[in-house]
């Protein structure tokens, strides 16, 4: 039993270690050249096989209710596609249609195997504390490889050899980026993505609520938490992904206006017990006018970053050229930018949706009326050009929401982020009512990672990658614990009270 716990405990470290490493050769290869191959499959599927599922038909607890939405989602996206047996799909490709809609059971049958696993697996407080250090050492061995990638180009302005070799080993297609850091990843917005959806908020949620899983602090005041965010903020800088930049400001600023609402309520408060001509309109006034001013001063943060971003990253200098936007349109402005092809995908996709409102395309299928709904503008763009006529692959929404609404239409995409409306609703529990501390910050750390989830959705389409079914999955193990925390207590406190010897 102790050796079984010993590797189940093993098995789930190296998962947590091998989290950055996100297209595995190997891996890739033995899925059919697929880049999204994360290393933390393989241990994902010993747990799920070995442990979680003697462990659920020994027990026959049930799977948690939290998934039940997700189920009616898988359920009704198999309504969809079966629909698609009765509509005409066009000829693009030699893919089999039924192929690439199989591939989409595949990669969220994966993603489910993370999510229960980490339930699973993180049963208390103390296992929360060791998943929590492990994802951490990760994230340490993930920062000091981003900044010897960046640090080289810096210095010589070209990788070295041994660095292309190791970058060769983790990645499928081993490809380093010039300017800026890749980390284990595919590129620098995967390293992005999966700094905003795990190591960020776990760190930045800890560091605001003054809990740390480390047993010292520098100088006895700062938490080792501080320094972690701070240097997974300076790598997130160095990736040079532009949603990953505004996905950090928006989660950053949700915190800020966290402590905002508490200081205008602690204001108006006193403003109120002091003074008796202090009406509730007076009260409606000043807190409308802070706000404004708040919301102002986040405009002028986004503003201040556009400028510098023109500064430093060679795609944004006609950011704030007005004139060329009046001339040719936002796609044309876009395409200066470097990002009109990803919105012409998203287009495209959006006109799938349009053709099938309610039941959608169908999984894996709106790639096929590709050629159909990509806008004109889209034949001036290179990219879309290859994708037209070059590439052997289906083109994808790279939208994880409009890539929802054109597969399932308006009721799968509704059954999904009711998905996510659960655990926001947990999450919000867990920080209102938990008192056990550590749980207690993961309410917060749940409310930053399914803000995160929402903005990095405009950017990856794939239920391959293991961080928000993680960071989902966290969410629900912190409010079983509490659960299970608050029925310790009751049962604690009635053996103190029916204890004979209290009389």
């Amino acid at each position: 039993m102790a050796l079984g716990s010993t590797l189940l405990d093993l098995s789930w470290y190296l998962l947590l270690l091998f989290l950055p490493v996100t297209s595995f050769p190997f891996l890739s290869k033995l899925f059919g050249e697929t880049l999204v191959a994360p290393l933390s499959f393989i241990p994902v599927i010993i747990i799920f096989l070995l442990w979680w599922i003697p462990s659920f038909l020994k027990n026959k607890k049930g799977l948690p209710h939290q998934l039940k939405p997700l189920f009616l989602f898988i359920l009704f996206g198999v309504i969809s596609t079966l629909i698609a047996f009765y509509r005409p799909i066009p000829s693009f490709r030699d893919i089999p249609w039924l192929r690439n809609a199989a591939e989409f059971f595949v990669t969220i049958a994966f993603g489910i195997c993370f999510y229960l696993v980490t339930i699973f697996v993180i049963k208390d407080v103390k296992k929360l504390q060791k998943t929590i250090l492990w994802i951490s050492i990760g994230g340490i061995i993930l920062i000091l490889y981003s900044w010897i990638q960046f640090g080289s180009w810096l210095m010589v302005e070209k990788f070295p050899t041994w660095l292309q070799a190791v970058q060769s080993l983790v990645s499928a297609n081993g490809k380093l980026y010039e300017q800026r850091a890749t980390g284990f990843a595919l590129e620098p917005s995967w390293l992005a993505h999966q700094l905003n959806m795990i190591y960020i908020p776990l760190w930045l949620g800890l560091s605001v609520s003054r809990q740390s899983i480390f047993p010292f602090k520098i100088f006895k005041k700062i938490m080792i938490e501080d320094v972690l965010l701070l240097l997974g903020v300076i790598t997130l800088f160095i990736s040079f992904s532009r949603i990953g930049w505004i996905t950090f400001i928006i989660s950053a600023a949700y915190v800020v206006f966290r402590f905002a609402n508490k200081w205008i309520e602690s204001l108006s408060e006193k403003r109120s017990s002091k003074d008796a001509s202090y009406t509730s309109a007076k009260k409606f006034l000043f807190k409308t006018g802070i706000w404004t001013l708040l919301a102002l001063a986040l405009v002028g943060v986004l503003l201040i970053a556009g400028v510098i971003l023109t500064k430093i990253d060679p795609r944004m200098e006609n950011l704030f050229d007005i004139e060329r936007f009046r001339q040719f349109g936002f796609l044309g402005w876009a395409s200066r930018l470097g990002f009109a092809e990803r919105i012409i995908y998203w287009l495209a996709a959006f006109h799938v949706y349009q053709m099938f409102p309610l039941f959608g395309a169908g999984l894996g299928l709106p790639g096929y009326h590709f050629p159909a709904t990509v806008p004109d503008f889209g034949s001036r763009l290179p990219e879309i050009n290859k994708a037209l006529f070059t590439q052997n692959f289906i083109p994808n929404a790279k939208n994880l929401w409009v890539r929802l609404l054109s597969e399932t239409g308006i009721i799968g995409f509704a059954l999904f982020i009711s998905w996510l409306v659960v655990h926001w609703r947990d999450a919000v529990e867990i920080e209102k009512t938990a008192t056990q501390p550590l749980i207690h910050a993961m309410g917060l750390i749940g409310k930053l990672i399914i803000i995160a989830m929402i903005i990095e959705g405009f950017s990856l389409d794939t239920f391959g990658l293991p961080y928000y079914w993680i960071g989902l999955g966290l969410i629900t193990a912190s409010w079983f614990m509490k659960g299970h925390s608050e029925k310790a207590t009751r049962v604690g406190e009635n053996m103190v009270v029916n204890n004979p010897n209290n009389a």
